[in-house]
């Protein structure tokens, strides 16, 4: 019984790291994009859910990505901030190779 719930709990920690890696990863493409993405918000006529839409088509990122592009703070997009995202994303690769 011990071995499935630590089995289970060492699969839910690894699936944070992905989705995290995913995340960054996104956020990476779009920082460095970041006319192209102000242009496909500014052109969306609709809700949220158009915008999601828009970001996932032009980015070819998943529906958790583009939610988490779409919830970006402007602080985001500079040079520090992205270097800082950079740095964690490189951390998160040893961790992964653990599991």
């Amino acid at each position: 019984m011990t071995e499935a719930r630590y089995g289970g709990a060492m699969d839910e920690d690894r699936d944070n790291l992905l989705a995290r890696r995913e995340i960054l990863r996104a956020y990476l493409l779009v920082l460095e994009r970041a006319g192209e993405l102000l242009q496909v918000c500014a052109s969306v006529d609709g809700d949220a859910a158009a915008a999601r839409s828009a970001v996932i088509e032009a980015f070819g990122v998943s529906e958790i990505a583009a939610d988490a592009i779409l919830h970006l703070q402007v602080r985001r997009f500079t040079p520090a901030a992205i270097e800082e995202i950079r740095n964690e994303l490189s951390g998160l690769d040893p961790r992964l190779s653990q599991y």
